[in-house]
């Protein structure tokens, strides 16, 4: 995901409900995709493991890929969640304000 495909930092810009949903749906939308991708590496490693003989030093190299890749992409949803959980304390303050 690039940089303009996360949701928005509310510290650094005015947090709008419309903007908040968009973010919150485009969330949804990667994370479910993230969830599919999750589910055929489970798949693939699930097999692997049943035959250990096939481990090669490249299979472990793509093991300790995958494991890089999926720390790093749950950390970027870990960050996203906390963005727009900060911008919903934020639309709630504006709406006890008014």
């Amino acid at each position: 995901m690039s940089e303009s495909d996360t949701p928005s930092d509310p510290a650094s810009q005015e947090v709008t409900p419309e903007q908040w949903a968009r973010d919150l749906l485009d969330l949804c939308d990667d994370f479910s995709q993230f969830s599919q991708e999750c589910a055929f590496i489970f798949d693939g490693l699930a097999a692997v493991a049943q035959e250990p003989e096939c481990i090669t030093p490249d299979t472990s190299e793509g093991i300790r890929h995958v494991n890089f890749w999926l720390k790093y992409q749950v950390i970027g949803y870990r960050e996203k969640i906390n963005r727009l959980h900060s911008g919903s304390v934020i639309l709630r303050r504006k709406n006890k304000v008014k």
